[in-house]
């Protein structure tokens, strides 16, 4: 939300977060697709960015993804009268959506267990072209996760969508650690993280969704 480190938080911002907090776990909807590729494929698709090309030049495979929080977002925050709120549902649905690109990582980390993930980079940010988003579109299928494209202004619809490419492979430009779930206890069974600290249960390989579906997320 902009507030650095440390900040006090005023207290009206605080109640608003605790009243908003339920109320958007009880929409989201949050969905992944993605499709997986050879990395030669993945530049093929998205074409010549430099930047691009040389994150690809080291991994060996390539997953394009694109992580949303729910169709009925942006209609509830627009039917929110209170400015505050609405800016609170709005911060909350970037979390969550910026979220699936992690559970993403999480996947690839147990589908191709001997690989290393890297870092995610996606368009309108890390030197990416913003119209870059159009490759997106076309590559994946975009409408089976509520997820509409504006061809003119290059934006996803609901708002609250993330759209990226993580390389991995045997050596990666940068490997992506995968953060602590917090979530051990209920959750372990079926966590994709190979290497998760808070771990109760061994790991095992699980048989996940077709590489060119789209993906709930729980």
């Amino acid at each position: 939300m902009g507030i650095p480190p440390g900040k006090p938080i005023r207290k009206r911002l605080t109640r608003l977060i605790d009243e908003s907090l339920p109320v958007a776990a009880a929409i989201a909807r949050p969905k992944l697709a993605w499709t997986i590729g050879r990395s030669e494929q993945i530049k093929a698709v998205l074409g010549k960015s430099i930047r691009l090309q040389r994150y690809l030049q080291l991994p060996e495979y390539a997953a394009l993804v694109a992580g949303t929080i729910s169709s009925e977002w942006d209609d509830f925050v627009m039917r929110e009268d209170d400015p505050m709120k609405a800016y609170v549902y709005t911060a909350i649905a970037t979390a969550i959506a910026r979220d699936s690109l992690v559970k993403a990582r999480r996947e690839l980390s147990q589908r191709y267990p001997d690989c290393k993930i890297g870092d995610s980079l996606s368009p309108g940010t890390d030197r990416l072209p913003h119209s870059l988003q159009a490759r997106f579109a076309e590559a994946l299928p975009l409408q089976q996760i509520g997820v509409n494209f504006d061809a003119e202004s290059f934006f996803m619809h609901p708002l609250a969508t993330v759209t990226a490419v993580i390389g991995f492979g045997s050596s990666v430009e940068r490997e992506h650690p995968l953060p602590e779930c917090g979530e051990a206890q209920p959750r372990c069974w079926r966590c994709p993280d190979r290497n998760c600290q808070l771990r109760v249960l061994p790991f095992e390989k699980q048989v996940l969704a077709s590489e060119s579906s789209p993906v709930s997320l729980p």
